[in-house]
């Protein structure tokens, strides 16, 4: 992966879960981003595609951007805990069975 590729966060990528910093284009230009390693480093994995869009860089961001996006629409509430049946088999082949 070329490295001059890479955009600093404030010019592209941010977890929707988070809005933890990522390298890479933002979700709405195309493109891929990449999640940086925990210590800083240089060691890169590219970030996941939340089932109704934008990038995450975990599991449990992929869960809250999901949840929080469903309970705003109608016919959901606020007090829903769960996902809907498509986006719960979208963070499945993401991140695996839980």
């Amino acid at each position: 992966m070329p490295t001059d590729k890479l955009t600093p966060a404030m010019d592209g990528a941010t977890c929707r879960g988070c809005r933890r910093p990522l390298f890479g284009k933002d979700y709405c230009f195309g493109g891929r981003a990449y999640v940086p390693d925990a210590n800083g480093g240089f060691t890169y994995s590219e970030a996941k595609t939340n089932y109704y869009g934008g990038f995450v860089c975990s599991r449990q961001c992929d869960f809250r951007a999901s949840l929080e996006l469903e309970q705003d629409m109608p016919g959901h509430g606020y007090s829903q805990k769960s996902l809907g049946q498509s986006a719960q088999r979208s963070l499945e082949n993401n991140w695996g069975l839980a």
